[in-house]
């Protein structure tokens, strides 16, 4: 199927000190009505796949969404200046690109790489992981699981239902621990995987992807 995905590119006067976590505070701050924009519905978390994702890049701010989350984005007024730790930064360029792109399943394998870094493990697997940390074959199986369900799992929110198996071979090692949260690191991975499965360039999947995490670029499609 096709989706609407929608991309702010926001270039400001100096580069965005600051990563994804700083651009979703302040939208999130700007749209307190939208849980789209934030993952909060009154006081508790929306425990679901996001729909609207903040990455930086370069300096630059990329507010990204997919179906509901697009049009949003696509309804969003320009801004005049981002506002990141109480810092004011000057917009230079506001930038927006709309567009529908295929999603789902494929009859190819398609190959990605991480951008950013892969939150694959929770609380329950990252104990599985480190008991199996000695065998390179075990861990990889686990890692392979663990991304056919974050893919299951981004599949639920955007209302596609999966009516095949999944293929997917990953080629991942394990990157520096990311800091999400005042003293929480988090164990990440980089590299690339292969699917079956059409995933939108720049999306992420995994853990904490609304802060930017898990971004996936296309290294063979077309």
């Amino acid at each position: 199927m096709e989706i609407e995905k929608t991309e702010i590119w926001i270039t400001c006067e100096k580069p965005l000190e600051g990563d994804g976590r700083a651009v979703r505070g302040f939208f999130g701050n700007l749209y307190r009505n939208r849980p789209e924009f934030h993952g909060h519905r009154g006081e508790k978390l929306v425990y679901k796949h996001p729909l609207i994702q903040y990455k930086v890049f370069g300096g630059s701010a990329l507010v990204i969404g997919l179906k509901e989350g697009a049009y949003l984005l696509k309804a969003a007024p320009s801004l005049e200046c981002l506002e990141i730790y109480y810092q004011k930064y000057p917009i230079l360029k506001h930038n927006v690109c709309s567009d529908k792109v295929p999603f789902g399943l494929s009859d190819k394998l398609i190959r990605y790489t991480f951008l950013t870094p892969w939150i694959g493990l929770n609380e329950e697997n990252y104990e599985t992981y480190l008991m199996r940390r000695d065998m390179a074959q075990d861990t990889n199986n686990l890692l392979q699981k663990i991304l056919i369900g974050n893919i299951l799992s981004m599949s639920k929110s955007l209302g596609y239902v999966v009516k095949d198996k999944i293929q997917l071979t990953a080629y991942l090692k394990e990157a520096e621990t990311v800091k999400v949260k005042d003293e929480i690191e988090l164990m990440a991975f980089q590299g690339e995987f292969e699917t079956n499965f059409l995933i939108p360039d720049l999306w992420g999947i995994g853990g904490k992807v609304s802060l930017g995490y898990g971004t996936v670029k296309c290294e063979n499609r077309g």
